[in-house]
Order: C-alpha cells, then structure tokens, then sequence
C-alpha cells in the first residue's frame, strides 16, 4: 500500500502536527505499509529527500513553511507555492507507483490538493484536523465546503470538536477520534544532582539555573487566545505564589518559557509589570525539549483553548506533575487534581502551593496520569491508523 502523508511540516520542526506526521509514518512504514512524506523543508534542512526507511521516504519541497502571522500577501505566496510543488511532488509518485491513498493534516491547502487527486484520479483521502483556532475565514471554508464532503474519513484529535461540525450541519459520523500519541520511551527525568548539574551545562543554561532550583516550564507558540492569555493568567498566579516564599526560597525559583510567536511582546509586557526577572525567563524556541522537561519539577498548561496537548504527554512521560487548565482532551491525560479552570489566578497559586510543598502527592499525581497516558503510546495510536488505512483502501476498491 503506498500512501502519501501530505504536510506543511515535519520533525524536526517541534510543531505538534510536525510531530506527529513524523512519528505516524516511522511507526507505520513496513512492507504493508510504504510512506511518502511530502512536506516543507524545516529549518536546517537542505537535502531534496530523506530516507528513514526501506518503507519511509521524506521528499522535501524548496520552501520552508510560513508562520501564521506573516500577513495576507505572505500566506497567499506560501499558499500558492505550497500547491503548485506538493501537487507536482504527488503526481510524480502517483505515476511511478501508484498512490492508494493520501493522508494530509490541517491547514487547508494539503487537504485541497487531496481533494484534487480525489476529483481526478479517485484517490481516497483522510484528514486530520489538530485544532479550530485557525486564524484564516478561507481554512475553514475549504474544509467545510471541500474538504469535508470528499474526504473518506476526517480524523480529530479532541471529541470536543464535534460541536463544530454540527453548528456546520455536518454528518458527524465520518469522524473519527484518534488523538496524537506519545513515545514513552524517549522521554525521561534526572535522578542525581550531578546529572541535573550536567544536563544544566548541556543546555547552556549555567548563568540562569543552579542545580537545587525549583524549575517550572511553560512551553507553546505565542499565539493570543491559545497560549499568551493563558500564559499571563499563569504569572500572575506565580507572582502570587512567590509573594509567600521567603527570600531563599524565592531566588530557587525558577520559570522558563519555551516558545515564540506574534503576541510574545504582551507576555512581555506584564513581565515587567510584575517585575519577575529574576524567575522567569522567555527563552525562545528551543529543540532539546527532552532535557528541560528532565531537569524540571513542574509543567504548566492554562490555555483556554487546547485540543489534545502534545506537551502533557511528553511532560507525564518524563515523570513531570503539570498544572492545566480544563480545555480540550485533558481529562483523558492528567489526574484531575492537576486540572483548574481556565482564567482562575487564585486557584494558579493554590495549585502552586499545594505541588511546591506535597512532593508525595505529586507522585501520585504523576503515576495515575501516567497509567491514563500508556494507551497513547505511539504503537496503540499506530495500530488504530492501521486499521483505518485499510479500512478507507479496501472500502473504496470495494466501491469502485
């Protein structure tokens, strides 16, 4: 079966849907199942393919994917660039193996150029939709008006999406819930302090961090409603938690942010209003997630929008607590004394206090949410797209 996987990114861009088309493929490919990942060249990467696999090849278009906020004309260029190679990259394979089927994830355009292959040549295609916080009226019309309606199957990664297709009047049976997954094995946590001490000094982050500090991170891409306006409910729930500490205490104390995007400048701004830099830290875009989620004692998620956080699985799998708001998927993730209501500062410093002076209870915390993580491992999550890939081939042959 040869089945193409259509994005606008991949690993090892940190994106969640980058991530996810990577990791999809590598645990898919064998001889049933050859993967043709066509996607953006993440930053870096220079070569016009890459081989993973006797069964996963990644074949890299000449542009790199644009952010969200790089304005109309910016987008519309990526938009238009993005089809014209992609469309190209596809008929090329179509013709030299034959394409049974094409799986793309959001935005839009890899879903519209599915359907164009759906429309000429009769190959099926899923979709997977990762959020609904698209900034763009035209990616929403395109997957409503299009994309919908000639994909076989529409693949979400939060239940709490089908609202949506409803207040669309959509037939929500083509959905299905399958959410992204996590590989238990990579991730971890330090167990001495020469080893924090060691992984501090890998990371450069020798003039921030001292080896018996208290390290909190906060990681996402600054957009507003998703991220930033969780994230200044989050400092301000700190700020009050500090206010109880004494002074030893209070310079251990350390927040890291780990992302960038368009509304970092407010974040910013109430930084210094609360006058917070000697504990927090915004330190950009970073790729060695894996050893700051080791090194750290706590993980905070207050998004008031979320679909199913990559970032909770990865923080559980390395034995992190985290303190989350109730958005999204979360409850299938953490323990539910990990989880507050969105926009609740007070209840930000409460949580703060109760994990800060509990470590017991933190424990427990994380090996309950641990046992609810184990199912999303990436060979479970693998399996139901399996049966999903045969199910949409075998289907359509049947039809036809």
């Amino acid at each position: 079966m040869n089945i193409v996987r259509l994005t606008t990114r991949i690993y090892p861009d940190k994106a969640g849907p980058a991530v996810y088309a990577y990791q999809l493929s590598e645990h898919i490919s064998d001889k049933n199942f050859r993967m043709y990942n066509i996607t953006c060249r993440p930053e870096g990467i220079f070569d016009k393919e890459k081989i993973i696999n006797n069964n996963f090849k990644i074949e890299y278009i000449p542009i790199k994917a644009t952010r969200w906020d790089g304005g109309p004309l910016i987008q519309l260029l990526f938009l238009i660039r993005f089809g014209m190679y992609s469309f190209k990259k596809v008929l090329k394979l179509h013709r030299k193996y034959r394409v049974d089927l094409i799986h793309c994830d959001n935005p839009a355009i890899t879903g519209f150029i599915a359907s164009l292959f759906n429309m000429i040549f009769r190959i099926p295609f899923i979709y997977t939709q990762h959020g609904l916080d698209s900034h763009f009226k035209l990616n929403f019309l395109l997957e409503i008006k299009i994309i919908y309606p000639r994909s076989v199957n529409y693949i979400i990664v939060s239940r709490k999406m089908i609202p949506f297709f409803k207040k669309n009047k959509l037939d929500t049976k083509k959905l299905t819930w399958i959410p992204v997954g996590v590989d238990l094995k990579k991730f971890y946590h330090i167990k001495t302090k020469k080893e924090k001490e060691n992984t501090i000094s890998e990371l450069n982050m020798n003039s921030i961090l001292k080896v018996d500090d208290c390290i909190l991170i906060y990681v996402g891409y600054m957009d507003l409603k998703q991220k930033v306006l969780g994230m200044i409910d989050f400092i301000h729930g700190f700020n009050r938690f500090l206010i109880d500490l004494n002074d030893n205490e209070k310079k251990k104390i350390k927040l890291l942010f780990l992302g960038d995007g368009k509304y970092k400048n407010l974040l910013v701004s109430e930084l210094n209003t609360l006058d917070l830099k000697n504990n927090v830290y915004l330190l950009g875009v970073r790729l060695e997630i894996e050893k700051f989620y080791a090194i750290s004692d706590f993980l905070a998620l207050t998004s008031y929008i979320e679909g199913f956080p990559t970032v909770l699985l990865e923080a559980i799998a390395s034995n992190v607590p985290c303190i989350c708001t109730d958005v999204g998927e979360v409850n299938e993730i953490l323990d539910t004394r990990s989880i507050i209501p969105c926009g609740n500062r007070e209840e930000i410093t409460n949580k703060l206090k109760i994990f800060y002076n509990d470590k017991n209870l933190c424990e427990q915390i994380v090996n309950n949410s641990f046992n609810k993580i184990e199912k999303f491992d990436w060979l479970c999550i693998t399996e139901e797209i399996r049966k999903l890939y045969k199910k949409t081939v075998l289907g359509t042959i049947e039809r036809k």
